[in-house]
């Protein structure tokens, strides 16, 4: 069962999102103003969504799409008639239509299914480097992705490991990660609940060799959802 803080360290993800709506919205809001760790959380998740943003490549739809588009809306070329009475208004109906189905259509053309969703931010611990990751998890592949935001490399004879910790429990190994790109981590177990903390130790190159953190931790967080 999710603890209040759990449940309140989630709502803070989806307002960063912006996936919060309606009265739900405007009730958070007003507890963020009276709780100052609440609004630091916010905080925390937007800017991890920042640096996400930053990352993002743009990439131009090929034509095929809008031929897509246009194939799906059987969109058929403007015979030539008489102007009639109020020519702008029709107009003006047809492209507020043919927007509003193309906004329709784009996201099942462009965005693929399984889009991971971000369940935690693990910042460095007191007296490591600086920076964070952002861990995103994928129900439907059972996996989930790690993305560095500005973390300090270890050196070549180090490697950094996952571990999934349960309250009071012992650590799990969860996989290595990859300090200069997004690493995505198959999980042999189900997937962690929420309560769980997830740290990131630094361990000899490949991995801890006794099945249990040897090294510092450099990151840590709850994951939330």
């Amino acid at each position: 069962m999710k603890s209040r803080s759990h449940y309140h360290a989630a709502l803070a993800a989806e307002y960063a999102l912006g996936t919060l709506r309606g009265a739900a919205k405007i009730q958070f809001e007003q507890k963020m103003r009276e709780d100052p760790e609440l609004a630091a959380e916010v905080a925390r998740w937007q800017e991890a969504f920042t640096q996400l943003d930053n990352q993002i490549i743009p990439v131009i739809p090929p034509a095929s799409v809008w031929k897509r588009i246009q194939h799906n809306l059987a969109l058929q070329p403007a015979k030539r008639t008489a102007p009639a009475k109020t020519p702008l208004r029709g107009y003006l109906g047809w492209a507020l239509a043919a927007g509003l189905a193309a906004l329709l259509l784009i996201p099942r053309l462009l965005v693929q299914p399984g889009v991971p969703m971000p369940v935690a931010i693990l910042a460095s611990s007191e007296g490591a480097p600086g920076g964070q990751w952002v861990v995103s998890a994928d129900a439907s592949t059972r996996s989930l992705m790690l993305t560095p935001l500005n973390a300090q490399r270890v050196a070549d004879d180090r490697s950094l490991e996952l571990w999934a910790i349960p309250p009071g429990g012992k650590p799990r190994s969860l996989g290595l990660l990859n300090t200069r790109q997004p690493t995505q981590l198959a999980l042999a177990a189900k997937m962690p609940d929420p309560g769980y903390t997830l740290a990131i130790s630094v361990e000899p190159r490949g991995g801890s060799p006794t099945g249990q953190p040897t090294g510092a931790v450099l990151y840590s967080g709850a994951l939330t959802l």
